[in-house]
């Protein structure tokens, strides 16, 4: 299929239709968050807390001269010893794990934001013990020991579903999601004032203010331990020490076996034995501003509704361009970021590579034109976008049962942080995707320091014009012709 902008109008006009009774309500009990719909997200009060493996780039690194199976076999454990201690120990709620990255949730007891506080930091606390215990289990020493970082924020975000019918996963949307994902650096658990200003007093000792208002905090772990009992919580380092001899044991070296893909991914089919192992362009597209925006409306009901219903119909349209269009495959939503894999035609990296590009294209245009003709605000809410190409594996991690899509690879971890450092209507690439393209194409994206790969300013609508047309010319390797540059709506190419 090819991606066509009189389609992508037609698209974003039935996904706006779709919300039209969509209503806003407050969480003012435990919920199902199964329950939560497109048309009926939530409010919730609660501790947003990212837990990272701060180093885990460097042991992607170290695993390119193996096919990185055993990594991904270690990231599984982890992350099913991680969920077991925010959901079952301390009846946190887990909204998915970004490659090794946990994003979870302490909203629980709803009318309590001071135990909440408490409970996220526990957990947080008592993930970095585990993943010391972790490293004893797998004998990880020196340079392959896991080190993990937390960040954590407090306040009122809306928790939706975003996506197709049977493709749709949990977010939420609002500056505690966001900035505690923000907050994480290279060591320790960090947390903002708003925290902090919720701890009961038994975690005042075991606080170090830094910059910026933030707070880091560590304590022993009998501290740890002894305070989730008095909360009531059931975690133990004992507890956790025997769930992971028992993944071990489970999960032996050699436990994750992968293919090359022959034509497809299906998501539904991957597991640890059935792993793919595909090369391909990491894409991540971010709604630059989104949560700014989303924080400056959040108490004004019908306003929130609007902005809420152009969130998903810009989502929506995005998901439907990568996946129905370039028969990309989407690995996961994360708050208001996307995350694809361009991959086909499978075995033609310059092809694959042109076809990512060509999709950076039609992303921006959705953002830009089509998604404000479409609703009835006129806020326009551009996209940055980070790409990169490598050899990536494939699979599910996590509790059966309630596993994540993952793309493991050095590729993903540069398209993400490549996406991170760009300002909207940008695109990035690094520079294996960009010796992949044409010369004239290559003239597009220039050096960034900052953002450490290759950007381009201006790909949009008439950008993807002349990028049709040089393939349907057959001519992909050489420049549009000047006949081509004519016929570019409304105005010249101002790619090279």
């Amino acid at each position: 299929m090819h991606w066509i902008y009189e389609k992508a109008e037609e698209r974003a006009a039935a996904r706006y239709a779709q919300t039209e009774d969509l209503v806003i309500a407050d969480i003012t009990k435990e919920i199902d968050f199964d329950l939560i719909s497109r048309t009926r997200p939530r409010r919730v009060i609660g501790t947003h807390f990212y837990v990272d493996v701060a180093n885990f780039t460097k042991q992607l690194r170290g695993e390119l001269e193996d096919d990185g199976e055993d990594l991904l076999r270690l990231l599984h454990v982890y992350s099913r010893e991680v969920s077991r201690i925010v959901a079952s120990d301390f009846d946190g709620q887990k909204v998915h794990f970004q490659g090794p990255r946990l994003h979870a949730l302490a909203y629980r007891p709803v009318s309590d934001e001071s135990e909440m506080a408490a409970k996220a930091v526990l957990t947080c606390l008592a993930i970095r013990y585990m993943t010391s215990i972790f490293n004893e289990v797998f004998e990880l020493v020196d340079d392959a020991a896991w080190l993990v970082a937390a960040g954590l924020d407090h306040g009122r975000c809306v928790a939706t579903k975003n996506g197709a019918n049977g493709d749709q996963e949990l977010l939420f949307l609002g500056s505690a999601a966001n900035h505690a994902a923000k907050i994480l650096d290279k060591a320790g658990t960090r947390m903002t004032s708003r925290v902090r200003d919720l701890l009961p007093e038994g975690f005042d000792s075991a606080i170090t203010d830094i910059e910026d208002g933030d707070s880091r905090i560590w304590m022993p772990l009998e501290d740890v331990e002894r305070l989730a009992v008095d909360h009531g919580w059931a975690w133990t380092a004992a507890a956790s020490r025997i769930r992971l001899g028992t993944a071990a044991a489970k999960y032996p070296a050699g436990s994750v076996t992968s293919s090359e893909v022959g034509e497809s991914i299906d998501k539904s089919a991957l597991t640890l034995s059935r792993t793919k192992r595909v090369f391909g362009a990491s894409l991540f597209a971010d709604v630059d501003g989104f949560t700014s925006y989303i924080d400056g409306l959040e108490q004004i009901d019908e306003n929130l509704v609007e902005a809420i219903r152009t969130f998903h119909v810009l989502r929506g349209v995005m998901r439907d361009s990568a996946v129905q269009d370039f028969n990309a495959l989407r690995i996961q939503y994360q708050g208001d970021r996307m995350q694809a894999l361009v991959y086909r035609p499978v075995a033609d990296g310059e092809k694959a590579a042109f076809a990512a590009v060509k999709l950076a294209a039609a992303l921006i245009t959705v953002a830009n034109e089509i998604v404000p003709a479409a609703v009835s605000t006129t806020e326009v809410h551009p996209l940055a976008i980070g790409l990169a190409w490598g050899q990536v594996l494939v699979s599910r991690i996590g509790e059966h049962g309630n596993t994540d899509v993952i793309s493991l690879g050095s590729s993903t971890a540069k398209a993400a942080d490549i996406q991170q450092h760009l300002d909207g209507n940008t695109v990035g690439i690094d520079g294996t995707l960009r010796d992949l393209l044409p010369e004239w194409l290559q003239q597009a994206f220039k050096w960034s320091a900052s953002a450490g790969g290759y950007v381009a300013t201006d790909l949009d609508w008439h950008t993807f014009c002349l990028l049709e047309a040089s393939e349907e010319d057959g001519v992909r390797e050489t420049a549009p012709s000047e006949s081509a540059r004519a016929q570019s709506p409304i105005r010249p190419w101002r790619g090279v």
